[in-house]
């Protein structure tokens, strides 16, 4: 029992961590709740998570409101443009009905590839803000280098993200299921698998 009780316990680390996560969970809802703010709160979660995982954790709300701050008008101008351009996609999706075949498979093709894209950026362009001082249009392009030069985590993080995004709007009762889940703890937890991979791509760019 004392064994267990010891602070560097296997158990006692993954009470710790699973705290950690909830606290982030908590300050991520309550930075997001204008919605505007949502990326400067996923760079704060993600470059948090990716402190964590760096062994770099130490005041984990202190940090998390430090890297709201001084990356707020970056990620929100990246949160934005994702949000347009995704806006842009669903949108050409709707009205691919009222277009010749030929054109509807161009602009379908176009439609997937740029989705991806969106997808990509989203998976790593927060996290990546929040560790690197670059300028927007410099991240957004070192995301796409970094995404293809590892294909396999990229592919690994476009899937888990589409699934996730996919199953929260198949329907009313998964996307309440979601936002139950998101707001005991579930936001942290998705970034937290996603930030596993996140941090093995960081080791390799930082070498």
């Amino acid at each position: 029992m004392k064994q267990l009780l010891n602070l560097d316990s296997p158990i006692m680390r993954l009470l710790a961590r699973f705290v950690d996560l909830i606290i982030l969970n908590s300050l991520f809802i309550l930075t997001s709740l204008p919605l505007i703010t949502i990326g400067a709160s996923l760079c704060a979660l993600q470059t948090s998570i990716q402190n964590i995982l760096h062994k770099k954790d130490a005041g984990i709300a202190r940090n998390y409101f430090r890297i709201f701050i001084e990356n707020f008008r970056q990620a929100t101008v990246a949160w934005l443009m994702l949000l347009s351009v995704a806006a842009i996609v669903i949108f050409d999706f709707q009205r691919f009905g009222d277009l010749p075949l030929p054109i509807r498979f161009l602009m379908g093709i176009a439609a997937i590839i740029l989705s991806i894209i969106v997808v990509i950026e989203a998976s790593y362009l927060f996290a990546y803000i929040g560790r690197y001082q670059d300028t927007l249009c410099v991240s957004t392009r070192n995301v796409l280098v970094i995404s293809l030069q590892n294909l396999l985590t990229t592919a690994f993080l476009v899937v888990y993200n589409s699934f996730i995004i996919y199953f929260s709007v198949s329907s009313p009762a998964a996307l309440l299921t979601m936002v139950y889940v998101c707001t005991f703890g579930g936001v942290a937890v998705i970034n937290y698998f996603s930030g596993i991979m996140i941090k093995q791509v960081s080791v390799k760019v930082e070498r």
